[in-house]
């Protein structure tokens, strides 16, 4: 801009006989304002860059991981439920995330997040995508592609550095895989005394692929409602939260999985119930969830939860965790073979490592041991895929390592 400014410049100063019939000190006026115009229109396009520098902001994170399970069957070798498999694999820890957020006003902002996995051989997809919007000071709206707010760790799950684990408990955080949701949050967020809190309302739909355990299957999961809330007061953080919803599986994913044409899942009332309670003061961290999920139907009832205690050592986090899901109202009418599939079972515990290399990379490694899969009712290969046999040993392992870094 500044050489076109220049060039007609110098183009009026060499040609016009208007110039040449100026007087000097009316030719310096001139220059003085072209030279100032010029200075403002410079100022102008700066404060425009910074503007919208401002207006949009970009962050992101990356966890690249690998992991491998001990857990020989009768035939051969099974998996676990986050694909870690008898050689080590690159793929299912792996992810990266970049998030757009755009501010439209004072009020409004616009979010977008692009995700890949390994899991999902890293097809990019739009994983948030939604318009942000404050209504009042304390209380806000969101509608589009949101987070499904479940769990404690929900909004950042993704996120390995934001959590001392490799991955959380799977116990828990499996149990109703759930995401994000297409729909709408109405939040408020206020103060009793020291203790703050966020209460959210929220509805929409979703579509969730119930993992390998389940043969894939897809849970179309409509009229999603419920109400969670989240208080901290100095380090400790509470929360809890219900959700309901009409739940639907096509026929012929259920008749994949072995299950009888005279069974079936549809627009069944299912809810989610949660409530967890941490404390991290910088010194000792502490982390426990319990959650269950029923069906109103056939269709076994899961409980599960987690305990997590670690200890801050300069860099260093030793950590141990103990995991559990059981299986509850199970249908005496079903096969006890079709039971022992569906029903989820077993106990873990989890030995972890993480250190922090610098204030946004990571370094986590942890062993976990895993046992107690069946009791008199049911017999389970809990959240290990086979090939249809049963375990050879009863107490399978994996490990697991990462690299986390947000940026």
């Amino acid at each position: 801009m500044k050489r076109a400014f220049s060039a007609a410049l110098m183009f009026g100063l060499v040609t016009g006989p208007v110039w040449a019939e100026t007087p000097d000190s009316d030719v310096e006026q001139r220059l003085k304002a072209y030279e100032q115009r010029l200075e403002q229109l410079e100022q102008q396009q700066l404060e425009g860059a910074l503007d919208e520098e401002e207006r949009i902001t970009i962050n992101g994170f990356l966890s690249a991981g690998m992991s491998i399970a001990d857990a020989p069957t009768e035939t051969g070798d099974a998996t676990y439920i986050d694909g870690s498999g008898d050689k080590w694999s690159h793929d299912s820890l792996t992810r990266a995330g970049v998030q757009f957020n755009a501010k439209i006003n004072d009020k409004a902002q616009a979010v977008v997040q692009l995700f890949a996995s390994g899991e999902e051989d890293f097809d990019a997809e739009i994983q948030w995508a939604y318009l942000d919007y404050a209504l009042t000071d304390t209380v806000s709206a969101k509608a589009g592609r949101i987070v499904a707010p479940f769990y404690m760790h929900s909004q950042y799950v993704d996120v390995g550095y934001a959590y001392p684990w490799v991955t959380p408990p799977a116990e828990v955080y499996l149990l109703a895989p759930v995401k994000t949701m297409e729909g709408m949050e109405l939040a408020w967020s206020f103060a009793t005394g020291p203790v703050y809190h966020r209460v959210s309302g929220f509805w929409g739909s979703s579509t969730v692929d119930a993992g390998a355990r389940a043969g894939n299957a897809q849970f179309q999961a409509d009229d999603i409602s419920g109400v969670n809330l989240t208080s901290r007061w100095s380090d400790w953080t509470f929360r809890a939260a219900y959700s309901g919803a009409a739940l639907s599986v096509p026929q012929d994913d259920l008749a994949a999985v072995g299950t009888p044409p005279t069974l079936s899942i549809d627009d069944v009332y299912t809810y989610f119930a949660g409530v967890g309670l941490q404390y991290d003061d910088g010194s000792w961290f502490f982390s426990s969830e319990m959650a269950r999920v029923s069906f109103s139907n056939w269709y076994p009832t899961s409980e599960s939860g987690y305990v997590s205690v670690g200890k801050y050592l300069g860099k260093w986090m030793p950590l141990v965790t103990w995991s559990a899901i059981y299986p509850k109202a199970l249908d005496d009418e079903l096969p006890q073979q079709l039971n022992d599939f569906l029903a989820e079972r077993q106990k873990s515990w989890t030995a972890g490592l993480r250190y922090s290399l610098t204030e946004s990379v990571a370094l986590k490694g942890e062993y976990s041991y895993y046992y107690d899969f069946a009791d008199e009712e049911v017999t389970t290969t809990g959240f290990f895929v086979t090939d249809g046999t049963p375990l050879k040993e009863d107490n399978p392992t994996v490990v697991r390592l990462s690299v986390d870094l947000v940026f």
